[in-house]
């Protein structure tokens, strides 16, 4: 794999229940920032609130990094946001611009499922530790889905007609991109990654929602430490990456 001035060591496994649960335990056994894992496959996959992943042998793209972030706690959801900025970019140069966000970091094409980020945080023993996890459905044809999925999941592959692509080229392609979205936050251009998320999630702005709490309000853009401005009767109210926000219209 070529040099990206991210990556410091790059784990593969053939199958694992969730490469976000082998990067949690690496950052525990020392693991410096940079640390990649790759799966072939995963048995234990999951996304947010606890949804799972299906995660098929040699298909989709299962990557976790790991990070030591030293900024305040109350502005790493900037990380979950970057990681959906860049997820997006990666499937967008393979399918255009079709390819959009969904607060907080579903990657969605023609309305259907086509990536997702998984950010989790834990304060170790040496400050923070981040993981991005990522699960990009490379090549799967609509038959490798289970039953339940195949309306609402889509892949590279489907979005190019039928023509696989190589999962290492995406791969790096990812890594790339995430290695300059962090270079930007670290080096205070966090509102040019805020600004590209917004023109990749047009939902994210002016769109009615529903607050997981009760309430509903409309999208006004992202805040300062990445969360979802949500403009309600009451005032504004911030929506973190970690919450549900149910779309009403759009």
């Amino acid at each position: 794999m070529t040099h990206v001035a991210l990556v410091r060591r790059i784990v593969v496994y053939e199958s694992t229940t969730s490469t976000n649960d082998d990067a949690r335990r690496l950052a525990r056994d020392g693991a410096p920032e940079g640390t990649v894992v790759v799966a072939e496959r995963q048995t234990e996959g999951r996304g947010r609130l606890g949804r799972t992943w299906d995660s098929p042998h040699l298909t989709g793209l299962y990557v976790s990094v790991l990070l030591r972030p030293v900024e305040p706690l109350a502005l790493l959801g900037r990380y979950a946001i970057a990681g959906a900025v860049v997820a997006c970019a990666t499937c967008r140069d393979v399918a255009g611009d079709r390819v959009v966000l969904k607060w907080p970091n579903d990657v969605i094409a023609e309305g259907a499922k086509l990536a997702g980020i998984l950010a989790e945080i834990r304060q170790g023993s040496s400050g923070a530790e981040l993981v991005l996890g990522f699960g990009i459905n490379v090549n799967q044809a609509r038959e490798d889905f289970p039953a339940a999925l195949r309306v609402n999941a889509t892949s590279l592959r489907m979005l190019r007609g039928g023509a696989s692509l190589g999962r290492e080229s995406v791969a790096m392609a990812l890594l790339e991109s995430l290695s300059d979205a962090i270079g930007r936050i670290r080096g205070e251009a966090w509102p040019d990654v805020a600004e590209q998320f917004l023109r990749y999630a047009p939902s994210a702005t002016g769109c009615r929602v529903r607050l997981a709490g009760g309430g509903e309000g409309s999208t006004s853009g992202l805040d300062d430490s990445g969360a979802l401005r949500v403009t309600t009767a009451v005032g504004v109210v911030l929506a973190h990456a970690s919450e549900s926000v149910t779309l009403l219209e759009g």
